[in-house]
């Protein structure tokens, strides 16, 4: 699947008993993309940049 499919499926999952405390929806994001990579064996975290980040949020919002 896709990083959307990952994204979709863990806002199924952890809307519900998470999505009132006010860091959650700041920190989904970045937490979804690491577990995604980590699932497609990247094991060292790669660095944040602001075009990684461009890409991440249209993967999400697409």
């Amino acid at each position: 699947g896709s990083l959307k499919d990952a994204w979709d499926a863990v806002r199924e999952a952890c809307d519900p008993k998470f999505k009132d405390y006010a860091i959650y929806e700041h920190c989904l994001p970045f937490n979804v993309a690491r577990a995604y990579d980590e699932a497609q064996g990247i094991d060292t975290p790669r660095i944040w940049t602001a075009e990684r980040d461009l890409r991440m949020w249209e993967a999400l919002q697409g």
